[in-house]
């Protein structure tokens, strides 16, 4: 068993993780970990990677994208004082 210092990282508070842990299951600086609890436990789990937008976007063509949100901006018509004679 290993124990942690918790220390201030700016506003917040920050574990370092012991090397030996850190080494055992892999984890560089920098990688992403998911922080939870779960009945007055800290869980930290190594976070799913986040999709590349090659990812976010297969499987679609551009102008299927573009049909699915064509009046995604479109608010109305002017009400109020915006309304503007030319």
């Amino acid at each position: 068993m290993s124990v942690a210092v918790v220390g201030r990282w700016g506003k917040s508070l920050a574990v370092r993780l012991p090397g030996e842990i850190a080494g055992e299951l892999g984890i560089r600086d920098g990688e992403r970990v998911q922080v939870d609890t779960h009945e007055g436990a800290i869980v930290i789990r190594r976070a799913e990677p986040e999709p590349t937008l090659e990812e976010l976007f297969a499987g679609r063509t551009a102008a299927a994208w573009r049909a699915e949100f064509a009046g995604a901006l479109d608010r109305g018509g002017d009400v109020g004082r915006e309304i503007v004679d030319e």
